[in-house]
């Protein structure tokens, strides 16, 4: 029987692997430019607090009237919108006598550095804002208090939690220099998730890249509640504000319909009743403890 010839093994080429090897490396690399530029381009600036020079207001008030001066981000808008000047002055005339003045000016989705710069009228060509939104006249008015509010959009945008209490306290420090008194609301329980699906795919995609990376998928202020209040006893400002809870206002700590509009993100005209009800009469109970003094 003749012998079975086998057909010759052609030797494996070893080109496939390398090619395989070079596409992944390069793909990866490419993924890595585009994630660097993006971050780079769109988030680096608002990561990295920024002190401006302190401006100094010579306005003096001869009547006998409480000025409060509400800033911020929407929460200050809608603050505007529904009319809530007046029912910051209807609370007050329920507790004192004393004349109450007020004026706000807020931004949508502002986030806690913007709503600092907006305290500067001064425009440069890397910060120019709209000026219906600067809230440096309302500065310059000379309110014996400012309430600020600012943090929500640092948690839903990801930001680090040094850089929102670091432009906190560049926004305290300016305050105090020009001896006004500032009101500091923590950050409440909201719907952060809401504006998730007005962001296009790219920015969503990117959104859960840096939440993984930052360790924020369940976005909550609570880390962020805890590090101002670590930052306001370790630069000594502590006794220096009027700091607010949310609980205080909201004591059930939760989105409740009745205080919130359908977006669980913003108040209704009701959840800002209890809210200016809150912060008035602590401003006025803190206003009439120091004129004792």
């Amino acid at each position: 029987m003749r012998p079975r010839i086998q057909p010759q093994e052609l030797p494996q080429s070893n080109l496939f692997p390398k090619i395989k090897r070079y596409l992944w490396g390069l793909g990866i690399g490419v993924a890595g430019i585009v994630l660097g530029y993006y971050l780079i381009t769109t988030y680096i600036f608002y990561y990295i607090p920024e002190a401006l020079p302190q401006y100094t207001i010579r306005k003096q008030h001869t009547d006998d009237s409480l000025r409060i001066a509400f800033i911020g981000d929407s929460w200050a808008d809608y603050h505007t919108l529904l009319g809530c000047d007046s029912m910051v002055k209807n609370v007050a005339l329920s507790i004192t006598d004393i004349p109450v003045k007020t004026a706000t000016r807020g931004k949508k989705g502002a986030l806690s550095k913007e709503i600092y710069f907006f305290m500067y009228s001064n425009k440069t060509e890397e910060h120019s804002y709209e000026p219906d939104r600067c809230t440096q006249p309302l500065i310059e008015d000379a309110p014996d208090y400012c309430v600020v509010f600012a943090g929500i959009n640092d948690v839903t945008f990801l930001r680090p939690t040094n850089f929102y209490t670091e432009n906190m306290r560049y926004i305290i420090s300016l305050l105090l220099h020009n001896k006004i008194r500032p009101v500091i609301m923590e950050i409440p329980i909201v719907n952060f998730s809401y504006p998730m699906p007005q962001f296009r795919f790219r920015e969503r995609w990117f959104y859960r890249i840096r939440s993984l990376f930052m360790g924020t998928w369940n976005n909550e202020g609570s880390d962020y509640n805890n590090a101002l209040r670590k930052m306001l006893s370790t630069s000594k400002l502590k006794d220096s504000v009027l700091y607010i809870s949310a609980n205080k206002w909201n004591p059930k700590g939760c989105l409740d319909t009745t205080i919130f509009l359908d977006d669980r993100l913003h108040l209704n005209l009701n959840g800002y009743h209890k809210l200016d009800s809150c912060i008035t009469t602590e401003i006025i109970r803190d206003y009439l403890k120091k004129k004792k003094l």
